[in-house]
């Protein structure tokens, strides 16, 4: 719904508080179903306190849905210097109420207590913010059926979204029910650390992709044109930290971890091979979404579900965590060459083969970097 509202031309008062109601009622309705779950997910994991710690998640969830209208202002406005400093108070705060916390309940309580808190201080922060911007702050309306007006744009970002979650998250919820908690944890950290350049990086310029794009939709050839100069960019990004997290992966784990994680090095080294691409194609979402073609975006998130949870099937069926890393990694660079042919065939004017070519440098630095893992590991 964010980014249908960032694509909208015009929205009227009525419009706006609205759909801020329509999440409000949404965000309560999901919390709930969430909660009503709880049981299930305890069964699944064969422990009963699962049962409570969704309690504050379910909350956070309101809140976070809630979130989506005054968030649109701020990305409308181009603000992301105001929202980064949202974000990071709330991350701050967080960390200061488990650290107050701590001393008071058990940790895994404490930690329970982390989203709802981002949740709540960012909504209350980006809320209050929203004055100070085109459409001004929500607030509780009746005319809920204007919701309608995006909705065709926002259920096809939906099913993006609701593939790209579960491609995402699907390992970690096999290996935990099917190789172990121990196992789950070495992965889930080799993942967590691999992770970190996509949040640092694409999670920080993505949010500023369509409302800049948007503008030069009616203009592909400027539109390709742009598009070409932040690929190359990336990609030498993506293949500098990609590169470094490789040779360096012993001493980052040591360093944010502990001897005691070392097994996590290994599987980490693996993963780094996928960070270029990852980097690259996390970002291509902004740029669907800026040329309002949706229904592309979730064509690329349908066929990467598929690979990805072949890949992950694959993975946790050989019992083997760096079999299923090498899968999470093969199945990315094809997710990547099907994105890019597909923005080549149907957005950008110069086609599918020059489109390859602006990310040559991501395919042949990957290509070497796979290379450089794979025999330095049988080795």
């Amino acid at each position: 719904m964010s980014t249908a509202l960032v694509n909208e031309t015009n929205i009227s008062k009525k419009m706006r508080d609205g759909i801020y109601s329509f999440t409000w009622l949404f965000g309560i309705i999901i919390s709930t179903l969430f909660l009503a779950l709880s049981p299930l997910i305890s069964w699944f994991y064969n422990n009963d306190i699962y049962q409570f710690l969704v309690i504050p998640v379910a909350i956070g969830i309101m809140f976070n849905t809630a979130t989506i209208v005054p968030m649109s202002a701020f990305n409308r406005d181009k603000k992301f210097l105001s929202i980064a400093r949202c974000e990071a108070i709330a991350e701050i705060t967080s960390i200061l109420v488990i650290l107050i916390s701590i001393n008071f309940i058990e940790p895994i309580w404490t930690l329970s207590l982390k989203p709802l808190t981002v949740s709540f201080v960012r909504y209350f922060l980006i809320l209050i913010g929203a004055k100070k911007t085109v459409i001004g702050m929500p607030h509780l309306g009746t005319e809920l059926s204007l919701v309608k007006g995006i909705l065709h744009f926002s259920k096809l970002q939906a099913g993006f979204n609701f593939l790209n979650y579960f491609s995402r998250n699907l390992d970690n919820i096999l290996v935990g029910k099917y190789l172990g908690t121990i196992s789950l944890g070495v992965y889930d950290k080799a993942y967590q650390i691999m992770r970190y350049p996509l949040l640092l990086l694409t999670f920080a310029m993505s949010p500023a992709i369509q409302p800049v794009m948007k503008e030069l939709k009616n203009d592909l050839h400027e539109f390709e044109l742009l598009h070409s100069k932040f690929i190359n960019f990336i990609s030498i990004l993506g293949l500098a930290v990609g590169t470094s997290i490789f040779f360096l992966s012993e001493y980052i784990v040591l360093i944010l971890l502990g001897e005691q994680w070392s097994d996590v090095s290994q599987l980490l080294k693996i993963l780094s091979v996928s960070i270029p691409i990852q980097i690259v194609m996390s970002t291509s979402g902004g740029f669907y979404q800026a040329a309002g073609r949706a229904d592309l975006l979730l064509k690329c998130g349908l066929f990467a579900f598929f690979t990805t949870v072949t890949g992950i099937v694959i993975g946790v069926y050989t019992h083997d965590l760096e079999l299923l890393s090498w899968a999470i990694v093969i199945s990315s660079y094809i997710n990547f060459v099907q994105c890019y042919s597909v923005m080549g065939h149907y957005l950008l004017p110069s086609g599918i083969i020059n489109t390859l070519k602006n990310v040559w440098v991501t395919l042949v630095g990957v290509i070497v970097l796979f290379l450089i893992v794979y025999f330095s590991l049988e080795l």
